[in-house]
């Protein structure tokens, strides 16, 4: 049934994805960039609709250790978000570059939706920042 609302709602529209990528081992950015890509692929097929990704590629871009150019990835990002109307939180966890997207997310007036995995971690962070977590799904 969900999958079923979420198709009607996702549908024709553009994702961005937010899904982990850092804030764990080296080893594991790699295995977060298949995931990102995986969950947009996934996403696009069953939903029928665009996603956005930037999770894959802006490691092979940018040093995401040197401050300068982590917020330009902030920045490039946030351009990202503007063209889309929802935003998918991916994965098990909510990072502090996910927040990040979250708030510019916010901003920027996005639908968030979540998964069952993270739904309870989203609408926490949400209303410890006195948001209402009936923004999404």
């Amino acid at each position: 049934m969900i999958d079923l609302m979420l198709k009607k709602v996702l549908s024709a529209q553009v994702v961005y994805i937010c899904a982990p990528l850092r804030d764990c081992l080296d080893s594991e950015v790699i295995e977060n960039q298949r995931r990102a890509k995986r969950y947009a692929t996934d996403v696009m097929e069953f939903y029928e609709c665009k996603t956005i990704a930037p999770q894959p590629y802006l490691p092979e871009m940018l040093d995401l250790d040197d401050p300068r150019q982590y917020g330009l990835s902030l920045r490039f990002r946030e351009e990202l978000m503007g063209l889309c109307t929802v935003i998918l939180v991916c994965g098990e966890a909510l990072t502090p570059e996910m927040q990040q997207e979250l708030l510019l997310a916010i901003g920027k007036g996005l639908l968030i939706v979540t998964q069952p995995e993270n739904a309870a971690l989203v609408h926490a962070f949400l209303l410890n920042r006195g948001l209402s977590p009936e923004v999404g799904l």
